[in-house]
């Protein structure tokens, strides 16, 4: 019989009604959630009533000091990862916490020396890593020649067109204090600039908040295929920060990340892996619906022969995989497709692409 994890959630917003939630109640063999902790008291009442969740909270000491659970999983706003995380490593609680890490690695190098102290799971929520298109283009990577080029895509709408037709969210009701709300956006933007510098655009910052918050799925999904790059050779943002253009070298080959974010109603987003006469293509849909299909393409050329073979469509959703790698890795110490430590590259390529993209906007 599996056993249930007991769970805590911090964090009752967009991303924990729409996704996580409803996710765990198909995984009800695994989880039980019994606590909820959200700083709008409207909306962790409607959250936690409408999910079944008898112990909820809008105060985050009293969520911890009422600890009736084995693990956290930690969706807040990114400015508080570190501090909420902490909390939890410190409790010697297991920690799920959703990307990005933390939004510096400062942040992330202090919230780590908590986790090695701790004798807990750590998981950071990189859902792309643990779809079964993805470990299916882990499993054939090593059939190809050596590799030419490599091509990121996210060319996306976001989430609200999708949801927007499908499942109401619950806001809060003008009810979070004016303090908290003034700090966590100081903490943000103190953030921001910390990696961006005090002198940098409206389009840098935004940009580096698309990088954390979309990109870094892509980098880390990268890093785990392919390693990490060598530098960052070029990159470039547009005047809305959500245009952007970057070229990776990983010594034999380069590759190039593609970022759009604009109001057409798709989500493209691939890796494809190309060598001399091979391509592998990976392929994700928009993780705002649920179940929809994900791919992979394998196509091989030689002489006269074109052989095309496509794998899947798979359904199983992304976060639902990556739910299941946190509870065996908690319940029988499965190993997990990427170290909690390993988020500190994804930050440090984060701030280089932003040097980048400055050297370049720099006069000579």
């Amino acid at each position: 019989m599996v056993r249930r994890l007991t769970l805590g959630l911090i964090g009752a917003g967009e991303v924990a009604q729409l996704i996580h939630l409803p996710i765990l109640r198909q995984l009800s063999d695994r989880f039980d959630v019994v606590s909820i902790y959200d700083p709008s008291p409207s909306v962790a009442r409607a959250v936690g009533h409408h999910w079944k969740v008898p112990r909820i909270h809008t105060e985050i000491e009293s969520f911890f000091a009422d600890r009736v659970f084995d693990a956290v999983m930690i969706l807040s706003p990114d400015q508080y990862h570190a501090e909420h995380a902490r909390k939890a490593f410190s409790a010697g609680l297991h920690v799920f916490l959703e990307k990005p890490a933390c939004l510096t690695e400062d942040e992330f190098n202090s919230l780590n020396l908590d986790f090695e102290r701790a004798d807990c799971v750590g998981m950071v929520g990189y859902m792309r890593c643990y779809a079964p298109a993805f470990q299916k283009a882990r499993t054939l990577l090593p059939g190809l020649g050596p590799i030419r080029h490599v091509h990121i895509r996210d060319v996306i709408c976001e989430g609200p067109w999708f949801f927007g037709q499908v499942a109401p969210v619950v806001v809060p009701d003008g009810d979070i204090s004016t303090d908290l709300l003034t700090s966590g956006r100081q903490a943000r933007k103190d953030a921001l600039i910390s990696v961006c510098g005090m002198d940098a655009s409206p389009s840098l910052l935004r940009g580096y908040e698309v990088l954390t918050g979309l990109g870094i799925h892509a980098f880390s999904a990268m890093r785990v295929l392919l390693g990490s790059p060598k530098r960052v050779l070029a990159a470039h943002f547009g005047g809305t920060g959500t245009e952007i253009n970057i070229w990776f070298d990983y010594g034999t080959f380069m590759a190039s990340y593609e970022c759009l974010i604009d109001d057409v109603a798709r989500f493209e987003s691939s890796i494809e892996v190309l060598s001399n006469t091979q391509r592998l293509q990976l392929r994700y849909n928009t993780p705002y619906i649920r179940n929809l299909p994900a791919g992979v393409t394998f196509q091989e050329t030689v002489g006269a022969e074109n052989r095309v073979t496509e794998y899947g469509p798979y359904y199983q959703d992304p976060f639902n995989a990556e739910l299941v790698a946190f509870h065996d890795a908690v319940v029988t110490g499965a190993p997990l497709a990427d170290s909690f430590s390993n988020a500190l590259a994804d930050l440090t390529l984060c701030r280089q692409i932003i040097e980048a993209a400055k050297a370049t906007m720099s006069p000579l």
